[in-house]
């Protein structure tokens, strides 16, 4: 199974990367974490293949970025490739209060999405409905700012580091920004440095670097095996593996555990009457067979495939 983390170039929409991967590549199946606007630079990951059906244990996933705002300026869209809808003196924003104001986001917040989304109305994408000057219901979700960090002011500029969870519009934290010190404000520059514990700007390739590699063996594939690691691992033969290939539940007994460490806790959650706990199965190569749940029955432990990759 083939996964790789992109550096999504400026002005590229995600689909548009997918497309050079699939081409490249020749493959009919792709997928992506988490949609960067045409405008935002960074980590993209990317699954091919059979890889796609992992796409769901990672879209959980935290991120952060590095984004710079503009003040003073509001855009429809919230970012730079809006139009501008108001224009307000900076003169009296002072480093202080931009401070004390990006810590306040900080936490649990209820986000507006912006009007320019792939947020869905009717079945219908937002930015369409937009793009025809059509007036919108205002969209909000429930986000979290784990952690907001200002990193450089240079007014009317202020570059911010961020940690926050799924689904955040950093473009609408920026709208909120100018709203609350009311002067307005909008996205110009935002750079998504991570996504999750695995995808980060260290071992991301950009699309340019990846069309000069060539031959396979120097692409730098990312390991299904590790990106899963939280999850429990069991080893099987030959004769298990092909039950699992045919979706059959299978007596623990009779697998290996890859360490003694996880039967310990295998067996402390069985005494506390946790009966389900999410697992892998690899084979003899160390190559994904399946993702399922270990489960107990009659004092007996099962794996039970719920995704099978061979």
């Amino acid at each position: 199974m083939r996964i790789i983390n992109i550096d999504k170039p400026k002005g590229w929409t995600s689909f548009e990367v997918v497309r050079f991967i699939k081409r490249i590549f020749k493959e009919k199946k792709v997928g992506h974490l988490g949609t960067l606007d045409p405008m935002a630079t960074g980590v993209l990951p990317i699954f091919l293949g059979k890889a796609t059906r992992l796409i769901p244990f990672f879209n959980e996933s935290d991120k952060t970025y590095r984004a710079i705002c503009k003040f003073g300026e509001s855009t429809d869209s919230f970012d730079a490739d809006g139009s501008l809808t108001n224009i307000c003196d900076t003169n009296n924003l002072n480093y202080d209060e931009i401070i004390k104001s990006v810590k306040s986001f900080q936490g649990e917040q209820l986000q507006e999405v912006p009007a320019f989304s792939a947020a869905k109305i009717k079945g219908i994408p937002s930015y369409k409905l937009a793009r025809q000057d059509i007036e919108l219901p205002k969209i909000s979700r429930s986000v979290v700012f784990y952690k907001l960090i200002v990193e450089l002011v240079d007014i009317p500029y202020v570059q911010i580091w961020i940690h926050c969870s799924k689904g955040t519009y950093i473009r609408s934290l920026a709208n909120d920004l100018g709203n609350l010190l009311k002067v307005g404000a909008h996205l110009t520059s935002l750079d998504r440095l991570s996504c999750g514990k695995w995808f980060h700007s260290s071992n991301s390739v950009s699309l340019h670097k990846l069309e000069k590699i060539g031959l396979e063996n120097k692409i730098p594939w990312i390991c299904p095996i590790e990106i899963l690691n939280h999850l429990y691992t069991l080893s099987g033969d030959s004769k298990i593996i092909s039950e699992i290939k045919h979706g059959r539940t299978v007596q623990i007994s009779t697998m290996k555990y890859t360490n003694e460490e996880m039967i310990k806790k295998v067996n402390i959650n069985s005494k506390r009457g946790n009966n389900i706990l999410p697992a892998k199965v690899t084979d003899s190569n160390q190559n994904l067979v399946a993702i399922g749940q270990i489960i107990w029955e009659n004092n007996l432990n099962f794996f039970k495939p719920n995704k099978v990759f061979i």
